[in-house]
């Protein structure tokens, strides 16, 4: 392509180039020609919210205006609201206790129009990272004769301690107290450390992580010619998150059918928000016993 300069203007004049790349040469004067609509990817063409008009398939034809797109937005921003509404206290935050058992009951009817945002709090039995209790009350043994304590669940806790308070009343023993740890395959208890009295006093055994599997007890056993009176208690260290107790401090919800074998568990000392749309109801369950359940309303 060249110029030629017109004499009445001084001005050049652009000539179009013969060859073989004469075709596009309007291309290379004024730039590519944009693609038909139909020629675009759906994913790659404009959308506009307020002015854009969609059409609606179908038999009956039509197409849906801006009025349509703007109820569209409305429903966007009120799905925002609704997720935002676990988050965001926007009310006085409202608290109460529910008595959740072993019959399903329902804990949660929600009638507000919109929706609304709950909180569900499950604080019952030993939550956090220790648990302490007593083992064996006090309790006085005489004679040749043995005595095994509950079964404790330790298997959420990775260390225990045992508190043994030990009194002579007759004779001097030794009386051996055998910790032992459930065999998965057996089902027995085996004996994973003893302690071996022989006088009035109080003895603090750390058990570390030895024999804290699943599940755990005390075996005591007292020779002929001695009676004493003892009490035992625990604490376990390094929890998870739970109770030692497992399912039986869980509380279960869902919809009227809900069995604690199906249900969303909530497990002891876990909180839980959920945002319940209108005319939704809200059921819960336990294993068998009774736990309170503290519900807040966002």
């Amino acid at each position: 392509m060249g110029n030629i300069i017109d004499p009445r203007e001084r001005q050049p004049i652009r000539v179009r180039r013969a060859g073989s790349l004469g075709q596009i040469d309007k291309e290379f004067d004024y730039g590519p020609s944009p693609l038909e609509k139909r020629d675009i990817p759906i994913d790659l063409r404009e959308r506009f919210i307020q002015h854009d008009k969609i059409e609606q398939s179908g038999s009956g034809g039509g197409q849906i205006d801006r009025g349509q797109s703007d109820n569209n937005l409305s429903g966007l921003i009120n799905d925002v609201h609704s997720i935002a509404g676990t988050l965001v206290l926007r009310r006085g935050l409202i608290g109460r206790i529910q008595t959740v058992t072993g019959t399903t009951s329902l804990i949660i009817n929600q009638q507000e129009v919109g929706g609304r945002g709950y909180l569900l709090m499950n604080p019952a039995g030993v939550v956090g990272l220790t648990a302490k209790g007593t083992l064996v009350a006090s309790t006085t043994l005489v004679g040749a004769t043995t005595l095994t304590s509950s079964s404790l669940g330790v298997a959420n806790y990775k260390t225990g301690k045992l508190f043994l308070g030990v009194t002579f009343n007759v004779g001097v023993g030794p009386v051996t107290f055998d910790i032992q740890t459930l065999d998965p395959v057996t089902g027995l208890f085996f004996i994973s450390q003893t302690i071996s009295l022989g006088v009035t006093g109080n003895v603090y055994a750390d058990l570390g992580t030895l024999g804290v599997d699943t599940d755990l007890n005390v075996l005591v056993t007292v020779p002929g010619g001695t009676t004493i009176t003892f009490t035992i208690g625990f604490v376990l260290k390094d929890g998870l998150e739970g109770t030692s107790t497992g399912v039986t401090q869980t509380i279960f919800i869902g919809g009227a059918g809900v069995l604690s074998t199906a249900g969303y568990p909530l497990l002891s000392g876990q909180e839980r928000p959920f945002y319940l749309m209108e005319n939704v109801q809200l059921y819960a369950v336990t294993a068998s016993p009774s736990l309170s359940l503290n519900i807040f309303e966002l």
